[in-house]
């Protein structure tokens, strides 16, 4: 296998043009036709400490200046470097899947850098600038939330990876439909090495009454999940029907900001063989819609093992990290941004 050539798929950032209105039209109700294991939204953000759940019909957002943290395609790929799982073998219609990731604190040397945990779904080339990717899970990035807490974070993109970068709610594409969890909201505790390992559960899956890709949430080892939001297949060209590719695992980002390879944290900042790495575990995909099952045939590899490394523990799970240089914790001293309640079509 061409190990470089699927590292390649997951090196960029883009960004999606649609109308909300179109979307809302489309998918009026907002409920998902087919909900694998959800229960009513629990409390693990920390906005959850003022009980707050927004009014009906509207959803939790940061309340954010102009500023989007977007940059060109191009340039969000230089420095990335990742430890990740994926399928080994011809590539399947890939439906969904689910994987838990313990999320920790890493430290991120510079506030334009970022580490990060999570799923990848892809489908397209970039031959044609076609790939299409969904992508969620946990991310420490100071430069973007101008704080160095892990925050639940998603974005996609529709060209490539051509367009500038754009995360969670700060482009129309992604429609939210929970009232009380909030898309970058920060997660609390992180998980304690050698102590309690807080856990997040990440579930994306097909709709197959009316095609949308559904995005679900789970905390801390429980086996229900909260639905968060859908992407609307109207936005892609290639995740239309199915996705050709999946991955799971961290990824950092290496500016080089002082001439030396940065000391900025994968996981935990530890490398697998010890209890104090970051894993990946009870990973399942969905090669026919709502039938997920685990894993049988995982791979792992990372893009630069002289600092992040990645070893399978099982089928269905892994562990990654590095490289634990103690790397210099970044704490802006910029304006926090309130929670407020907002339609999701406006």
């Amino acid at each position: 296998m061409d190990m470089s050539f699927r590292f390649v798929v997951l090196a960029r950032c883009g960004r999606v043009h649609c109308s909300h209105a179109s979307i809302l039209n489309y998918y009026g109700d907002d409920a998902p036709a087919y909900l694998p294991d959800i229960a009513a939204d629990t409390s693990w953000q920390v906005w959850h400490g003022n009980g707050t759940e927004c009014p009906k019909g509207t959803i939790p957002v940061r309340r954010l200046n102009e500023t989007t943290g977007s940059q060109p395609g191009e340039e969000a790929t230089l420095g990335h470097e990742y430890a990740i799982g994926m399928l080994n073998g011809p590539p399947l219609k890939i439906y969904g899947t689910k994987a838990t990731f313990n999320v920790w604190h890493p430290k991120v040397e510079q506030a334009s850098e970022f580490s990060l945990a999570q799923v990848w779904i892809t489908s397209g080339s970039y031959e044609n600038n076609t790939l299409n990717s969904i992508e969620a899970g946990w991310q420490v990035y100071p430069g973007l939330y101008m704080d160095s807490q892990p925050r639940l974070f998603l974005f996609w993109t529709t060209d490539a990876y051509t367009s500038p970068a754009c995360y969670n709610l700060r482009c129309p594409g992604f429609v939210q439909t929970s009232r009380t969890v909030l898309v970058e909201g920060a997660i609390t505790p992180a998980s304690a090495i050698g102590g309690l390992q807080t856990e997040l559960t990440i579930h994306i899956w097909k709709d197959p009454g009316r095609g949308p890709w559904w995005l679900g949430v789970g905390f801390s080892n429980g086996t229900n999940l909260s639905a968060i939001g859908y992407w609307p297949v109207e936005i892609f060209s290639n995740l239309t029907d199915h996705a050709d590719d999946v991955q799971w695992g961290g990824e950092i980002v290496d500016n080089r900001a002082l001439g030396r390879h940065t000391t900025t944290e994968m996981g935990s900042g530890y490398r697998p063989g010890s209890d104090r790495a970051a894993y990946v575990r009870d990973i399942q995909v969905a090669f026919r819609p709502r039938e997920f099952h685990p894993v049988s045939q995982l791979i792992v590899g990372a893009t630069n093992s002289s600092y992040y490394s990645v070893e399978k523990y099982s089928n269905g799970s892994f562990s990654y990290g590095g490289p634990h240089r103690g790397a210099a914790l970044i704490t802006p001293k910029l304006p926090l941004f309130p929670i407020h309640c907002k339609s999701p079509y406006q």
